[in-house]
């Protein structure tokens, strides 16, 4: 009976594991329906060989979620095979038949409880908050609106409080972490760089001039600083 409610315990894990690598792959700017399908086939360690899993590999930080998801896969799905085993097999507290049911009820509540959509919404969330936090830069909690541009657009100014990781250090980097709003230039040092090449390199201090509805603008600082 142990090796069941290990075996129960190890599906528990996997399945929430899941859920957060798809948060986090959605933080690094995946569609969600990408982003769940990319976390199962790197979980389960069945290999794609689409557009989508190149985009994937060729991203430094996506690579690095990935990676962790197959890790991780490749540990709980030998453990998950091995318990049930032992559990049938082994001998202990209650019968077969109890060890079937047990087994047969864990799963089936496992399943009620990971697929409801509001615990998939809370996981997916944690991780996409987590992800947020350690891979896009730190920005100001203070957004200054530059300029208003009907009743909900504006260009407002983002200061970067730190040096933003290898990840999110170009334009380009940045636009994928912050996909609700637009980034228009960057001001540094009483200079401003319009159209600003990809390859530039953030720091801390950086003003970014970005464009967007005025409440995702303020969410960057609010959710991120």
């Amino acid at each position: 009976m142990y090796a069941v409610a290990t075996f129960l315990i190890v599906a528990v894990f996997t399945m929430v594991f899941g859920r957060l690598a798809t948060g986090a792959l959605i933080a690094t700017g995946l569609p969600p329906e990408v982003a769940t399908f990319q976390a199962r086939s790197a979980f389960s360690g069945a290999g794609f060989t689409t557009t989508e899993a190149e985009n994937v590999v060729n991203h430094p930080t996506r690579r690095k979620i990935i990676s962790a998801a197959m890790f991780v896969g490749s540990l709980g799905t030998p453990t998950l095979v091995v318990a049930i085993l032992i559990g049938f097999v082994a001998p202990g507290p209650g019968s077969t038949t109890e060890r079937t049911l047990v087994t047969i009820a864990g799963i089936v509540l496992i399943l009620m409880i990971i697929t409801n959509r509001p615990v998939q919404r809370l996981l997916v969330g944690v991780g996409h908050r987590y992800a947020n936090q350690r891979l896009i830069p730190a920005f100001a909690d203070e957004m200054i609106e530059m300029l208003e541009l009907g009743e909900e657009f504006s260009i407002g100014s983002i200061r970067l409080v730190k040096d933003p990781g290898e990840t999110y250090r170009s334009l380009k980097g940045l636009a994928i972490a912050l996909p609700d709003v637009r980034v228009l230039g960057v001001r540094r040092d009483n200079h401003f760089f319009g159209e600003a090449p990809v390859d530039i390199q953030l720091r801390a201090g950086d003003e970014l001039v970005v464009y967007g509805r005025w409440d995702q603008i303020q969410s960057v600082g609010r959710d991120l600083a």
